[in-house]
C-alpha cells in the first residue's frame, strides 16, 4: 500500500508585484502570503535594497526572515519611511524574497516594488503685491518688497530677484538691487530693499519694475512675477 503525503508545504511569494506609500507616512507594512498548502511549519527570508530610493536618506533598510506556523497563510514585515525636506520625483525601493524552508517555494511573486510618493511641495512664489509705492523722502531710506509662498512649503527653495528701471533711473532715484531668496521648510514670505535716493528735483512720481525669475527645490512662479513699485515725489 502506499500512502500518499498530504502535508504540502504551500508557495510563499508578495502579496502584490507593488506597493506606494506617502513619503510623510512613518512605515508601510508589506504582505507576503502562503498559498497551495499549509499543513507544515516554514520559513522565508526577505530583504530591501535601493531602486531609485537610498537606504539612510529615503527609507531604512530591512531584513530578516518570516516564521509560518501550519495553518498560517500570511505574515508581514515594514519598512520605516524618512521624512525628508527635498522636492525630488518618486523613488522606488526593491523588495526580494529567498530561501524558503520546509519544504515551500518560491511563487512567481517573489520580487516586488514598494513606491515612495514625494510629499513636499516646493509652493508657488509671487510678490505681495503687484504695485507698492515709496515715498522719496522715506526715512529708512529704503522700500521693503515682500515676495510671499502658497500651496505648499514643505521644502528649502529659492527664488532670485531683480530691479530694472521703468521711468526712475538707477543711480539717480533708485539703486539696483539684485539677489536671492531663500526660503527654508516651513517658511511663507521673504523680503528684499531696494534703497531710494531721495533728490531734490521737482519731477513726476516715478516707476520701478520688479522681477523672480530662476525658482528652485520645486517652487513656481505665481502669476505675480513681476511687480511695479511707485517712488512718489516729495520736491
Amino acid at each position: 500500500m502506499t500512502i500518499v503525503d498530504n502535508d504540502t508545504a504551500g508557495t510563499l511569494q508578495f502579496g502584490q508585484a507593488n506597493y506606494s506609500v506617502i513619503e510623510g507616512t512613518a512605515s508601510v507594512t508589506i504582505t507576503v502570503i502562503r498559498t497551495d498548502g499549509t499543513a507544515s511549519k516554514v520559513t522565508v527570508n526577505y530583504a530591501t535594497s535601493n531602486g531609485t530610493a537610498t537606504a539612510g536618506s529615503d527609507y531604512t533598510a530591512k531584513s530578516g526572515t518570516l516564521s509560518f506556523a501550519a495553518g498560517q497563510t500570511s505574515k508581514t514585515f515594514t519598512i520605516p519611511i524618512i521624512n525628508d525636506t527635498l522636492h525630488e520625483s518618486d523613488e522606488t525601493v526593491n523588495l526580494t524574497l529567498s530561501n524558503p524552508t520546509g519544504g515551500a517555494t518560491l511563487g512567481i511573486q517573489d520580487t516586488a516594488v514598494l513606491t515612495i510618493i514625494d510629499n513636499d511641495s516646493g509652493g508657488v512664489l509671487q510678490f505681495s503685491s503687484a504695485t507698492y509705492t515709496v515715498n522719496e523722502g522715506v526715512l529708512s531710506g529704503k522700500a521693503a518688497i515682500k515676495v510671499t509662498r502658497s500651496g505648499g512649503n514643505a521644502s528649502g527653495v529659492t527664488v532670485d530677484y531683480a530691479t530694472s528701471d521703468g521711468t526712475a533711473t538707477d543711480g539717480s532715484d533708485y539703486i539696483a538691487t539684485s539677489g536671492t531668496l531663500t526660503f527654508a521648510a516651513g517658511q511663507t514670505s521673504g523680503t528684499f530693499t531696494i534703497p531710494i535716493i531721495n533728490d531734490a528735483l521737482d519731477e513726476p512720481n516715478e516707476t520701478v519694475i520688479l522681477t523672480l525669475s530662476n525658482p528652485t527645490g520645486g517652487a513656481t512662479l505665481g502669476t505675480r512675477s513681476t511687480s511695479v513699485i511707485t517712488i512718489v515725489d516729495n520736491d
